[in-house]
């Protein structure tokens, strides 16, 4: 059939396996290393010179870490003295011999929870406290943000310039909303060159290294396999209550799913309105049983990895463990393929008609267009939906465990107050689900789909993490305030306007509080609606509801906003305290304009004067934004 050579068409062959016979030798990457060394990389690792490399990350979902990581192990590789450790570990305490790379990402402005500290410090420091350090940074943002974007990387830049490090490399950018990977990839690809030119260390970086398979995997026999205590220190909770808040019934129903769920609280962990809870996720069934359909893997399979060259593994290794668990509890299975991973699911190809398709989409953009981002970035296609569309790809699955980033914990606003719900708390959760963009059946949010299957008395693994950015009740009552937060973005308020009924019982004079809430119809996703109306009729908020598919119109939240701006502009004369909560990457730019428009007008301004103001609220702690990117 092909032109190559001569082959026979519709020849086919039927196989079973023996009575008693092993299928391990059978496995893509299953065999213990060196049984296929003829197709295994081998390690490139440069002689060590001794120079001592100092990797830094601060990162809460994960992202960076992993970028940080792929950065230590390459230096490891490039021969030098490697450590990896949180930015808050080196707080004060820089090294000044080798180079520090330092990679961190941005939340709404603010450091990640692990460079909260080490950001402190650069702020508290006098003139000459890093002297004699080499950095470069990397950063991680998204332009969604448009005014935060990579704030705290260029933070850290500066500071440490300021205060007398010399920086080595000008600093790297990757935006989460654009190709992040190819981004870090071309950064990537120049590092060690400048780093060898910029410390004179002599050597010849031009020629990449490439290391041989993190894993080496073999298949055992049966044995009980505990994951190891997470690192997150997530604890187990118990699901008490998980109802649904939409109406999914009657001529009027949602085909849409949002949840309240309600867990109780290990003894000694406390929380107060407008913190996260921090839901550890697992994968679901179907999808850990697609990856072992196409590993060859039985749902009893059991494995041991033995990582290679000392390397670090986010991944328990060396004890027997079930490869079902691993893939559920361990890996991201639905992050989208970068061009790197398919580029090494070319290398793993022998097929020549399967392999020239790999390299084109893995392929910088150029004059013929950019395959990955139409057919994989775009359609959000995984390394596992890719193998499906490519079986000829023939990735050991120890490559394949590699590729995959770690499974990230999910933040959840937690929307009751501890005054209401003594020794538990609530979060609302949106289920995310959908015909997949990848065209491959239907697509379900990881964390979203778990938690809708935990039913009461389920055991999850959860934490609680304080809030970022001043996301907190003013300390006196009286402060009005006005709280923004379409869909699952009204949780923290709830929490709030739980808070201010306690308040109000408690004797406090309250100031006058608006909410303003959007969703699409009064008859399906109106979220706790009789407990928003109860609360207004007790004079404790000011409902204000936008419909999106009410009456043929389409009003959103910005909308109420500009027609009430009269009530809100006294408000903010007032000294109101303005909270957003939602969608980052098109309501709260909305909402943002549409406040600066009011002040604008109000002022005879023109709108970059209000562009300003808007930032001047934010630093006086009087804009405060809890938000993520869209779906």
């Amino acid at each position: 059939k092909e032109s190559l050579s001569i082959k026979p068409d519709g020849f086919t062959i039927k196989v079973r396996p023996r009575p008693g016979r092993s299928r391990s030798a059978l496995v893509p990457g299953a065999a213990v290393a060196n049984q296929n060394a003829a197709h295994a990389t081998q390690a490139a690792k440069r002689p060590s010179h001794g120079t001592k490399l100092t990797v830094l990350y601060g990162s809460n979902l994960g992202t960076t870490e992993e970028i940080a990581r792929d950065i230590a192990n390459s230096g490891e590789l490039n021969g030098f003295d490697t450590t990896f450790a949180q930015l808050d570990d080196y707080a004060g305490r820089l090294p000044t011999d080798g180079v520090v790379i330092l990679a961190s990402a941005s939340y709404n402005g603010a450091p990640p929870d692990n460079a909260a500290r080490f950001v402190k410090w650069l702020h508290e420091s006098a003139p000459g406290a890093a002297a004699g350090v080499n950095y470069l940074v990397f950063g991680c943002g998204n332009r969604d943000w448009a005014s935060t974007f990579q704030a705290t990387p260029r933070m850290i830049d500066e500071r440490l310039e300021a205060l007398g490090a010399r920086r080595i490399v000008a600093r790297g950018e990757a935006d989460a909303r654009e190709d992040l990977d190819g981004q870090f990839q071309a950064w990537f690809a120049k590092l060690w060159p400048a780093v060898g030119a910029a410390l004179e260390l002599g050597i010849d970086f031009s020629e990449q290294v490439k290391a041989e398979p993190l894993y080496e995997v073999e298949i055992v026999s049966a044995a009980d396999a505990h994951p190891i205590a997470s690192q997150s220190g997530a604890r187990p909770m118990t699901v008490l209550e998980n109802r649904e808040l939409q109406n999914r019934e009657g001529p009027a129903a949602s085909d849409r799913s949002t949840r309240h769920i309600e867990v109780a609280l290990p003894d000694g962990m406390s929380y107060r309105p407008g913190d996260h809870l921090c839901v550890v996720p697992v994968n679901a069934a179907d999808l850990v049983a697609r990856v072992e359909r196409h590993f060859g893997f039985k749902p009893d399979t059991h494995l041991r990895l033995r990582a290679t060259g000392g390397r670090q593994s986010p991944i328990p290794v060396e004890g027997p463990a079930s490869a079902r668990r691993i893939l559920s509890d361990y890996v991201e299975l639905q992050a989208v393929a970068t061009r790197k991973q398919i580029e090494t699911m070319a290398e793993n190809t022998r097929c020549p008609v399967t392999r020239p398709k790999l390299e084109a989409l893995a392929a910088e953009p150029g004059a013929g267009g950019d395959l990955y981002r139409s057919e994989v970035f775009a359609r959000r296609k995984s390394v596992l939906d890719l193998l499906e569309e490519f079986p000829a790809c023939e990735l050991p699955f120890g490559l394949y465990l590699e590729m995959l980033p770690q499974l990230a914990p999910r933040y959840y606003s937690i929307s009751s107050a501890p005054d209401q719900a003594s020794g538990r708390c609530a979060i609302t959760v949106g289920v995310v689900e959908g015909p997949a963009r990848s065209g491959n059946g239907i697509y379900r949010g990881t964390c979203s789909n778990y938690l809708l299957a935990a039913g009461e008395g389920t055991t999850i693994h959860a934490l609680v993490k304080e809030t970022k950015a001043g996301f907190r009740m003013p300390d006196d009552p009286s402060t009005p305030l006005i709280m923004i937060g379409p869909g699952t973005g009204l949780a923290p308020f709830r929490a709030f306007l739980q808070a201010r009924a306690a308040q109000a019982e408690a004797g406090h004079a309250l100031g006058r509080a608006m909410l303003y809430f959007g969703c699409r119809h009064p008859k399906q996703d109106f979220l706790y609606r009789d407990e928003l109306q109860d609360m207004a009729a007790r004079g404790l908020v000011e409902l204000h509801v936008a419909f999106s598919r009410h009456d043929g119109e389409k009003t959103y939240v910005q909308d109420l906003i500009r027609r009430q701006r009269a009530d809100v502009w006294q408000l903010i004369q007032s000294g109101a305290k303005i909270f957003v909560c939602g969608d980052g990457s098109r309501m709260e730019p909305d909402v943002k304009r549409a406040l600066a428009r009011i002040w604008a007008e109000e002022m005879d301004r023109d709108m970059d004067a209000a562009d300003g103001w808007i930032d001047g609220l934010g630093k006086a702690d009087r804009y405060v934004l809890d938000v993520w990117a869209g779906n």
